[in-house]
């Protein structure tokens, strides 16, 4: 998105954490099922269970770091800027999924 648009800020801080945001969650909470050799049943109970939470937690945490890395946070320190608050993040998901 180019960053001549008045609304890009909003833009991709939306493709963000309305897109990928759902997406990637789902594939964590399927490549985890895998890892465990747990079927597709449990897998489906799981998702039931606390996929939705776990979202609204993922909005609640992720949009203000975010929208810093987005829009602020120069390109090459990205990485490390959402990895730092990713180990802390992923540390909530083991406890949530278990």
């Amino acid at each position: 998105m180019p960053a001549t648009d008045p609304l890009c800020i909003v833009k991709r801080l939306l493709l963000d954490r309305l897109i990928f945001a759902p997406g990637f969650l789902l594939i964590f909470y399927f490549v985890m099922n895998i890892l465990e050799a747990k079927g597709w049943r449990d897998f489906e109970s799981k998702i039931r269970g606390s996929y939705w939470t776990a979202l609204k937690m993922n909005w609640k945490v992720w949009t203000p770091f975010q929208f810093v890395n987005i829009n602020f946070v120069p390109v090459e320190f990205r990485v490390l800027f959402a990895n730092m608050v990713a180990l802390f993040w992923y540390a909530y998901l083991a406890s949530v999924r278990k």
